[in-house]
């Protein structure tokens, strides 16, 4: 096995882990479903963290396919990239329904927070790590004009984690998912 086909695997891995997270929790909730009460926002993340988890692992096959020769240590932000994904992921829906019921939108409001630092923490190693090797010897400024899409939502997203009025968290989700639809679409037609 080539170094890049060990690297995918093992990022293919904490991939599936948070696939099965979402997958189990969503699973728990429709088993329960008489208890819960269902709000759009928590179910339209969970598509878009789901889309986000397969554009990332469908990408690291791109991000590794030449790779022959990597230091544990410049794994170490791949790894954590991964990670902070999965954290997100596993924060998007609840990993149990109590006896007396749950509301999503209220676990939404409870969860945000950490939720959106922890996704602003990924667009963070997103755009310093990868997108510093995407963009080798670039000028700060053609850097930064090169990663515009992910600082604006790195932005907005540090935003939502101290903003705790619904419509701005409404309206954001609402505009997310046609955005993830639209960055994955050229890969579906690969």
């Amino acid at each position: 096995m080539s170094l890049a086909e060990y690297i995918s695997v093992f990022l293919a891995i904490v991939a599936g882990l948070a696939v099965t997270d979402l997958a189990i929790s969503f699973h728990k909730l429709l088993r329960a479903r008489k208890r819960v009460d269902w709000d759009w926002v928590s179910l339209a993340l969970a598509f878009v963290m789901l889309m986000e988890v397969v554009l990332f692992w469908w990408g690291s096959f791109q991000w590794y396919r030449s790779a022959t020769n990597m230091s544990i240590g410049g794994f170490l932000p791949d790894l954590a990239l991964f990670l902070t994904l999965f954290l997100a992921v596993a924060a998007v829906l609840p990993d149990e329904v109590p006896a007396e019921g749950l509301s999503l939108r209220r676990h939404y409001f409870d969860t945000a927070s950490h939720f959106w630092a922890l996704m602003t923490l990924t667009m963070v190693i997103l755009v310093f790590v990868l997108g510093s090797r995407q963009a080798p010897g670039a000028s700060p400024v053609g850097f930064l004009l090169s990663q515009w899409p992910n600082l604006a939502l790195g932005a907005v997203m540090t935003l939502l984690v101290f903003v705790k009025r619904p419509w701005v968290h409404m309206g954001f989700v609402a505009l997310l998912v046609p955005y993830t639809l639209w960055i994955t679409f050229p890969f579906l037609l690969r």
